[in-house]
């Protein structure tokens, strides 16, 4: 019981932080955007967003299989590197979109591929679809 509390909580707390993100994001404050989004990848994934966003396929496929590493905190990193992405892409930058767009797509395949039978994430089947189509 006090785990899921804590994970509820930490949930509470991540969809403050990306609240904050997305109103960078709207609001076009790209400086504030990318620092939250470091801090929030920092903060609820343990990873620097920069560098994780650099790994290499195999690189990036420890981190993904790495021990303790919860399906809460990917979806967390899937979301980060995702809007990551917009940033990427609202700059034009297309090899950094490509880069993010290949680490989106196995990460939301891993976390949809690894749901229990009781599962079904939303946001993971439409960023799948989104990142498959463009």
């Amino acid at each position: 019981m006090h785990k899921k509390d804590y994970l509820q909580r930490r949930f509470e707390e991540f969809g403050k932080v990306l609240a904050l993100i997305l109103t960078f994001k709207r609001d076009n404050d790209w400086e504030k955007f990318e620092k939250e989004i470091a801090e929030a990848s920092q903060q609820f994934a343990g990873l620097d967003l920069d560098e994780t966003a650099k790994l290499d396929e195999a690189g990036f496929a420890q981190i993904i299989s790495r021990p303790g590493f919860t399906q809460e905190q990917k979806k967390i990193l899937a979301t980060l590197l995702f809007e990551k992405m917009s940033l990427y892409l609202e700059r034009g930058d297309a090899q950094n979109v490509q880069l993010l767009k290949e680490k989106c797509l196995r990460l939301y395949q891993h976390l949809q591929d690894n749901f229990t039978d009781n599962e079904f994430d939303l946001d993971v089947y439409y960023k799948l679809a989104f990142l498959n189509k463009m």
